[in-house]
């Protein structure tokens, strides 16, 4: 597994974040120590949580695929989408 940064990955393993109302896991997390934002990206996370992602041109959701209810939020800030929700601690 490689990753094309300039910054090195000081391991791999599987992250628990617990956001207000809901927590999010997912597998194979690579950890970067040097890089400050957390990046997702939409296919892991729906293979991880099972989920849906709905966007619009302001904002997305994703949602419980089984019960399409929302568990996180988020608007969009130029190219990027940007959870709003600021998680409450992240587990590796």
């Amino acid at each position: 597994l490689k990753a094309q940064l300039p910054h090195k990955i000081s391991h791999i393993g599987n992250a628990h974040i617990s956001m207000a109302y809901s927590s999010i896991p997912l597998k194979n997390v690579l950890v970067i120590p040097n890089v400050k934002k957390n990046i997702i990206f939409m296919s892991k996370l729906i293979d991880d949580t099972r989920s849906s992602v709905e966007f619009t041109p302001s904002s997305v959701y994703v949602k419980d695929a089984q019960t399409e209810k929302t568990f996180a939020h988020g608007v969009r800030k130029g190219d990027m989408y940007v959870i709003d929700k600021a998680p409450k601690s992240v587990q590796v």
